[in-house]
């Protein structure tokens, strides 16, 4: 009977967990036909709204998806070491992986920025264009944590248990899903460099003992540098 429960008590979670995922997907789909350029922030904006009511109707707090209060002084203290880890993290994937795709010779792992300029337009020089940009993926980049890590990696866990493997999934199905979300425009690089970053923060959030504001902090930080990069035309 017991055993029972447990099965029924983890398969709410799971269901609740592909219902939200699959609406998302289905919402960014729609809105690629309408706003493709900014489909991404806008459905992003929405799923928010419904992962935070959904929260609400189970009874749970903010803290859930990792907005944790920070009340010690000890927390405050350690914020900035964390979100200077993440960061690091972040850029410390993306070259790695950028790099092993150069050593195998993997043709799909160069460098080719044509489709993230269709995207986001020429920033390179482009002041007012670099200042937009900056002000959506400050919003865009704190919110794909709440989603990818906060939301899913923290549905999974309830679904699948806090074992080893359990938790090994929890990061490695969102960090898939993540990774397939940035092809539309990065391609197959993207979601290898973007699926790799994503492993590396789903790692830090159950290290951080699910506290998502270094992870939110960092990345705005690091699309912060990227767009700084192009619009100083410091790329190689």
């Amino acid at each position: 009977m017991t055993a029972l429960f447990n099965t029924q008590s983890r398969f709410r979670p799971l269901i609740d967990f592909c219902a939200i995922v699959a609406l998302g997907y289905l919402l960014k789909i729609v809105l690629d036909q309408f706003i493709w350029r900014y489909s991404g922030p806008v459905s992003l904006g929405i799923m928010l709204s419904v992962i935070l009511f959904y929260l609400r109707s189970m009874g749970e707090s903010w803290a859930w998806i990792g907005l944790v209060k920070i009340k010690s002084r000890r927390g405050f203290v350690l914020l900035p070491f964390q979100t200077l880890l993440a960061l690091f993290a972040i850029l410390a994937t993306a070259s790695a992986l950028s790099l092993a795709g150069e050593a195998l010779g993997l043709d799909f792992m160069k460098p080719d920025n044509s489709r993230a300029q269709d995207r986001f337009g020429d920033v390179a020089g482009n002041t007012r264009l670099y200042i937009f940009w900056l002000s959506i993926v400050w919003f865009a980049g704190p919110a794909e944590e709440l989603y990818f890590r906060g939301f899913m990696i923290g549905k999974l866990r309830e679904a699948l248990g806090n074992s080893t493997w359990a938790s090994a999934l929890s990061v490695l199905i969102p960090a898939l899903i993540f990774g397939l979300g940035h092809v539309y425009y990065l391609g197959l690089r993207g979601l290898v460099t973007t699926g790799g970053i994503a492993v590396t923060l789903g790692v830090l959030y159950i290290l951080y003992k699910r506290n998502i504001w270094p992870l939110m902090i960092a990345h705005g930080a690091a699309n912060t540098l990227t767009f700084t990069v192009v619009y100083l035309q410091l790329e190689a």
